[in-house]
């Protein structure tokens, strides 16, 4: 039996096998976005949520986004460095294997 692995990579869903190790159960949803537009959107929230909150405060305004985003910067290198070690460890174990 030949396995066509283009095929499997195709059909491989980076966002849905994220979600499945975090939440352990799979996604419905469909992930059309690319990450920039994920970025995107996800800050325009943010933007729109704390202009409200400090409409006439721009100074408050301005300390609030750079913690936010001081926060957002240093939670984005703790579980991009995770993810390389579990990434790493799964590739262990999979090169271990004698299939």
């Amino acid at each position: 039996m030949k396995i066509n692995t283009e095929e499997i990579f195709e059909r491989m869903d980076l966002h849905k096998i994220r979600h499945f190790i975090l939440y352990g159960v799979e996604s419905d949803e469909a992930y059309n976005l690319t990450y920039k537009q994920f970025l995107t959107e996800s800050s325009i929230l943010l933007t729109d949520r704390l202009r409200s909150l400090y409409k006439d405060d721009e100074i408050e305004l301005t300390n609030a986004t750079d913690e936010f985003n001081t926060a957002l910067t240093v939670n984005s290198e703790i579980f991009t460095e995770i993810g390389m070690k579990a990434g790493a460890r799964l590739l262990f174990q999979l090169l271990g294997k004698d299939d």
